[in-house]
């Protein structure tokens, strides 16, 4: 095993059913239609489909891209100066009580240990960044809409983060800042995430569907589960919230 130097390392989070429980596009939905920003049929929709997310304990394949695209069209038209004061809004008085305890004990622990720590989802950007920030994280990966004189024209400037997609997107964070992939950590729900996974050193199966236990089982990966304390190797999880709830 190569050495783990904090400085030249990093540790990659997965959003939704990994860093939150359930869909961050949907707990933000019902923000964004308190504010008019989106119809109550569409965060009905959403519900059925976070339902289904939460029965299956596990994403449909492709399902985070499908979710990511129709959001791209609801804001159509929408200023995007006003979505990201609603996502910082929201992450400052809503994210905590969706936050999965153990994971955010992990993303502390790295930060403390002076490691890179990266949020990598297929939500949008805007709250990807507003969530990366309010936990004191250095970077986050999400889905980047197209703007045009700041008005969000409802299509995607690239490819949606998701997949091998946000796989590809992390390697280059990672090349850009000069870290070591081998010796970083990344951690997913989803064998959607398999690419990811597969591209560290590290990979921690977290709350896994049941695809990626077995992947995790027949790799001798770590995972972790809600409700366990037990060592993870590195750092040491025993850190508290960065901040108070």
């Amino acid at each position: 095993m190569r050495p783990v130097s904090p400085e030249t390392s990093a540790a990659i989070f997965d959003l939704d059913n990994t860093l939150v429980r359930g869909s961050s596009l949907f707990h933000f939905g019902l923000a964004m239609a308190r504010r008019g920003l989106v119809s109550p049929l569409s965060i009905l929709r959403f519900l059925l489909a976070e339902a289904a997310y939460v029965h299956r304990r596990s994403e449909q394949s492709g399902m985070p891209a499908t979710v990511a695209e129709r959001t791209l069209g609801l804001v159509k038209g929408r200023r995007q100066q006003d979505l990201i004061g609603l996502a910082e809004e929201w992450a400052a008085r809503r994210l905590s009580r969706h936050l999965v305890d153990e994971v955010v004990i992990q993303v502390a622990g790295f930060r403390r240990s002076g490691f890179t720590t990266v949020l990598a989802t297929a939500s949008p950007q805007e709250l990807a960044d507003a969530i990366a920030a309010r936990l004191g994280m250095s970077a986050a990966i999400g889905t980047v809409s197209e703007v045009r004189d700041g008005i969000y024209t409802g299509r995607s400037s690239g490819p949606i983060a998701h997949g091998s997609a946000k796989s590809w997107r992390v390697q280059a964070l990672l090349e850009a800042r000069g870290l070591d992939a081998r010796t970083s950590w990344a951690f997913s729900d989803s064998v959607n995430d398999l690419p990811l996974l597969s591209l560290v050193g590290n990979p921690v199966a977290t709350n896994p569907d049941k695809d990626l236990a077995e992947i995790a089982r027949l790799n001798g990966w770590r995972v972790l589960e809600s409700g366990q304390r037990s060592e993870l190797g590195w750092p040491r999880a025993t850190e508290s919230y960065p901040f108070p709830f």
